[in-house]
């Protein structure tokens, strides 16, 4: 079972540095992402400096998908952004396309919501492929009478240098809880277990 999981499992990191657009701070500004995924597990954490302050980020899922269902409990904290929340998907898959249920954890306060979804990878060639998702997810709270419409945007391209090592680019745009940020990387992926 251990070899089934490493043998599908990713390494994968980017790095970037900046200089502030504050004059009066003098060290640079930098990023550095570094985790592991594969198609049901993904850890990542982010170590930032912004304007002089340091930020760690982490971001936690597991994906269980039996039949036509799938399971994804997510767990999230980007100090960057003052943004923590744990979230549940339950969702009926059929294809592409997915719809269901999610509860949301954030600020001592428990929600309920639907939830849709669209993934397509495709191989371009046998160098080149993509991936893009997008996920939305709508709250009503029922004594607010206030509704949410939360979203994830992702597309990735990559191009295969060998076949453990891949060059990724990378477009992450997320809105939740009114908290909007979006990221555009280039990054390498090596896949640990592959002979």
């Amino acid at each position: 079972m251990i070899q089934g999981i490493l043998s599908s499992l990713i390494l994968f990191t980017s790095f970037s540095a900046r200089t502030p657009n504050d004059d009066t701070i003098t060290k640079d500004d930098y990023e550095i992402a570094l985790g592991f995924r594969s198609e049901n597990i993904y850890l990542k954490r982010d170590w930032e400096r912004e304007l002089g302050k340091s930020y760690i980020d982490d971001e936690v899922w597991f994906e269980w998908e039996p039949k036509n269902f799938y399971f994804k409990p997510q767990y999230v904290n980007k100090t960057s952004r003052d943004l923590k929340y744990g979230k549940a998907d339950i969702r009926y898959r059929n294809g592409d396309y997915s719809v269901g249920y999610t509860g949301l954890y954030s600020d001592d306060k428990f929600e309920n919501g639907l939830s849709m979804g669209i993934q397509k990878k495709k191989e371009i060639n046998d160098r080149f492929s993509m991936e893009a998702k997008w996920d939305g997810y709508y709250f009503h709270d029922g004594l607010t009478g206030e509704n949410r419409f939360d979203m994830e945007d992702y597309v990735q391209l990559n191009w295969k240098i060998s076949e453990k090592l891949i060059l990724t680019n990378i477009f992450d745009y997320n809105d939740i809880k009114g908290r909007k940020y979006y990221k555009f990387k280039v990054g390498v992926e090596y896949e640990l277990g592959r002979n």
